[in-house]
Parts: C-alpha cells; structure tokens; sequence
C-alpha cells in the first residue's frame, strides 16, 4: 500500500470554489518543487510521495480526515482517550540510561519537560532523548506523544544550555522592535522543531498591572498596546513552525503565587472584558494557538478555579470566539487544593468544565487514569467531553506531523508507528538557526 502523508497546516480546509481549488493545487505543486530542493523541510513534519497522474480531492480532505479520527476514536478505550488528555512529567534526563515511564496499554498525550530532564548542552542529546519518549509508544504502534516545554524567555527558560539567551518578554519589549522580535520567536521556535519539541508554553497574554507585577515581574510584555503588538507578533512566527504556542493565563494572575496559596480576581464583569478577555480577544490568530486556563478565580464569574470552571470557559470561548485546544494549568499546585479541589477532584471537574489538556506534573499519571475511568466510565455527558477533546488532540497531532495520514490508497488510514530519528541535517539547520538568533539577539543584548 502506498503512503501519502499530508501533514500541513496551510492545507486543513477545503476551499468552497473551483478556482479557489486550481490556485491551491498550483502552491502545492510549487511547494512540492521547493521542498525537494530544501534540507530544512523534514519528513518528520510533512511527506509528499505521489504520481502525477494522481488527483487530491481537496474537497474529500476535511472529510476523509474526520472520518479517519472519528474511527480511531471508535476503536480506542476509555483509557486510552482519557490518556491522551494527560500531559506528564518524565523521570529521567537527556543522560539517563534508563527512563521510567509507563508503555502499558495507552501513551499519555504528552510529556512537559522541566530543567533537569534537559541536563545537556548538546543538540544530539537532546534530540535523542525527545525521539526516545516518542518511539517508546510509536514502536508499539500506540500514539506518540507531544514534547511540551517552556520557553518564555528570562528565568522561564529550560533550554539555556542549549540555545541562545532569550530575554524576558518585558525586556524584547522595550528593546526590541516588533520585526525583531518576530525573527527571534520564530528563530525560536524553529530551533524547539528540530529538538523534537512540539508545544511551548508561551507568549504570557496578560497585560501587567500593580495587582500582578509582583507574581510575574518581567514575564508580561507590559501594557495593553505592547501586550496586543508583541503577544501577536510571538503567536503569528511560531505559527509559521509545526510548533504550537500556548497562550497564558487566562485570566490572569494575582500577586499572590498559585503555586502555593490562594489566588482571587475581584473585579466587575466591565473590568474583566477590558483587562482580562481582551488581550486574548484581540490575538488575530487565536485559533492556531492553544491558550491555558490559570487557577485563579474569576469572582464575579465562579467561585471555582478557573481551569475547572465551566462558567469561566465558556465565558471565554464566547468572548473571544476561541476554539482550539484548551489547557490547564497545573492541577498540583496548591491553588486547587486550597480552594478545596485535591488532584482527583479537580481532575474530575476540569473534564466537566470541558478542557482539552489536563496538566499534571506526576510520572505515574497511569494510576490516575485507572481511577478517573472508574468514575466516569458510565457517566455519558463526560465521555462525550472527552471525545471532544481528543478528537481535537488527534487533529491537531496530525497537522503537526506526529501521527501520519494517508489520503491516497484505495483505504485511506492514519499511521502511528513513525519512527523520530536524529540526523546530520537536523543538528546543522539548528545550528543555523542558533547563529541567526544570536546575531539579532546580541544587537540589544543587556
């Protein structure tokens, strides 16, 4: 059986008129030319093998490719649904011989890597690490997971060894111009596509005021105008990578710290459009990014956290017109506990609320997943949240390149044995964008 892989972003809808169809087919067919000629492209993100005599239906695209999803979903368990929800937290580094992680009957969605699981300053170290979690499942024809970091800039930056200085967002604020800055978040980005890493928890969306400086310092791009021209600046150029950008926090933050105490936003619903709902109303390319739920709670709203409120995300999707793929914020901090939501229960409620990504910094996230089942294996209403969602964790793993698809056979199908390998090209295209980056990096360096 031949197999055509389609995985591409620019190529997920079909358009509603003929010529609309014949221009689309000419980029493709240019894109085809150019992507032969380019080392950078690599097949781990998108693979063309076809005949000319070969046709693609672009009509039958968004058809055939829901209907791939809707029949894998059919054939998963409940386990393995819920599972692909999760993202984790590994035991072992770059230099560990061994990893401790479950390959049981299900893959967790994905992996959130902190500093010391990157404990290399080597590109190959670490593009071998990332390969490794993904081939552990794609070996056992189970879904690869997603490699998850973040990479904001400043102290928010685990791949210091390894990349060049990202400053803090307030400071590309004030010393970077919007065009600069646009080059380095997307030189950024595309160095993350070659470690293997496939979602960045950043830009933060919040605009800095006297009720949150002192949680998030230099974390903010600062001002509503800054926050509106720099956060879409950052979202657009890692757009232009495989690599997903996660907007945070909605609402917002406190000064008081979620990891460990109790954070509450008192203000009238006037005030929350103004300061809170609009820098994330305002991203022009909100839906080809993911955006997290914070743990604050949004008084006039719920008196639930807002990552487990279904009050607080559906004020937002209305607000804003946002359909993507929903996180939470991790669901170990005290914040939850404190407003009397332990890890399960707030487990429980966050799969109410409707979120796509529950974020859990455990390694034995399989135990979690036995009980959760348990609970919710004959409630229906839950089910059908969790469909939801991992139908859109499914959609969005194949645009990214992590799950293969084939349009093109007599029997179209998804494939999720791909093998992640290291290689040459990979490290020299980093290696190239690394000395991009610092060039323009070093112009206006503190």
């Amino acid at each position: 059986m031949k197999r055509i892989l389609v995985i591409n972003n620019n190529f997920q809808e079909s358009p509603k008129n003929q010529t609309k169809k014949i221009l689309i087919y000419s980029i493709i067919i240019l894109l085809l030319t150019i992507c032969s000629c380019n080392s950078d492209i690599s097949n781990e993100n998108t693979s063309f093998r076809f005949k000319s005599s070969e046709k693609i239906q672009f009509n039958d695209y968004s058809y055939q490719k829901k209907k791939l999803i809707d029949d894998k979903i059919n054939q998963m368990t409940l386990k393995e649904k819920f599972a692909q929800m999760m993202l984790v937290s590994v035991d072992g580094t770059c230099k560990s011989k061994h990893i401790s992680m479950y390959t049981g009957d299900y893959s967790p969605g994905g992996f959130l890597l902190f500093k010391y699981n990157v404990d290399s300053d080597k590109f190959q170290d670490i593009r071998l690490f990332t390969d490794r979690l993904k081939n552990s499942y794609t070996s056992q024809k189970q879904i690869a997971p997603y490699i998850a970091i973040d990479h904001e800039g400043g102290d928010v930056n685990r791949l210091k060894n390894v990349m060049p200085r990202l400053p803090s967002q307030e400071y590309i604020a004030e010393h970077y111009s919007i065009v600069d800055s646009g080059e380095i978040y997307y030189l950024q980005a595309k160095m993350l596509e070659k470690l293997g890493v496939n979602v960045n928890l950043a830009p933060v969306n919040e605009i800095e005021t006297t009720e949150n400086h002192e949680f998030l310092v230099n974390r903010s791009f600062g001002n509503k105008r800054q926050v509106y021209e720099y956060g879409n600046t950052e979202i657009f150029n890692i757009g232009r990578t495989s690599v997903l950008s996660v907007q945070k926090h909605f609402p917002g933050n406190t000064n008081e710290d979620t990891h460990t105490g109790k954070a509450v936003i008192e203000c009238d619903l006037k005030t929350v459009n103004d300061l809170y709902i609009e820098p994330f109303k305002n991203v022009r390319n909100k839906n080809e990014s993911a955006v997290m739920m914070s743990h604050t709670i949004l008084q006039s709203v719920d008196s639930k956290p807002s990552c487990i409120s279904k009050e607080t995300i559906k004020l937002f999707k209305d607000s804003t017109g946002f359909n993507g793929l929903i996180f939470t914020d991790d669901l170990t901090m005290d914040a939850l506990s404190k407003s009397g939501f332990p890890m399960k229960k707030a487990i429980l409620e966050a799969v109410k609320a409707g979120v796509d990504v529950i974020m859990l910094s455990i390694t034995n996230y399989f135990r979690i997943v036995e009980s959760v089942v348990n609970d919710i294996e004959n409630e229906r209403e839950l089910i059908n949240n969790v469909d939801r969602a991992v139908k859109k964790i499914l959609e969005w793993k194949i645009d990214c390149g992590l799950i293969d698809i084939d349009l093109f056979s007599d029997e179209p199908a998804l494939y999720i044995d791909k093998e992640f390998q290291y290689s040459e090209d990979l490290e020299m295209n980093f290696n190239n964008y690394y000395t991009q980056a610092e060039r323009i990096l070093m112009e206006k360096m503190y």
